[in-house]
């Protein structure tokens, strides 16, 4: 049996699919976290419950002037969650749990016109003397049935970067 010799086409394609290969087995390799943190800039993030992360943004004093409280997806080999919806009765404890009501202050007798439902999707907000809840989630005959993101904002705090 013979083998027919390799053509100089073949040569041409073998040296840079090598060199492609080389390049892209670097990113491959895995990055540090200091790698990252020269490219990307790094948050602050804490988690309230298992699998549910608060991301705050502060103000240039230091305190807290907003947080936005978010699910997180969960993947591994055997499992996938990619659910985002928080229960409403989880979400109002986490708001408790967040801003205690002494701290919220008084409530707003009505929610604030920025509240909506349409189609499916729902923004439901509540002013307080010191601060603002809203949750966005999915309606169901006019009620949410479960909240994706809430944002609890401090109205007289400004946040020192942008949202």
């Amino acid at each position: 049996m013979q083998f027919a010799q390799s053509t100089f086409m073949g040569k041409q394609l073998v040296i840079p699919s090598l060199i492609l290969l080389l390049f892209c087995s670097v990113g491959a390799a895995g990055q540090t976290e200091d790698q990252l943190g020269v490219r990307l800039k790094k948050v602050a993030v804490f988690e309230v419950r298992p699998g549910i992360d608060v991301f705050p943004s502060f103000a240039t004093d230091g305190r807290v002037c907003r947080m936005v409280v978010e699910k997180r997806q969960y993947i591994d080999s055997r499992n996938a969650d990619f659910s985002i919806t928080i229960p409403n009765t989880v979400a109002n404890q986490l708001v408790d749990d967040l801003v205690p009501p002494t701290e919220r202050g008084k409530a707003s007798k009505y929610l604030s016109s920025d509240s909506f439902v349409a189609g499916g999707a729902s923004f439901i907000k509540q002013d307080y003397e010191n601060v603002s809840v809203g949750m966005y989630g999915t309606p169901e005959a006019g009620k949410t049935s479960g909240v994706s993101v809430i944002v609890i904002s401090w109205p007289k705090r400004t946040c020192s970067s942008p949202r």
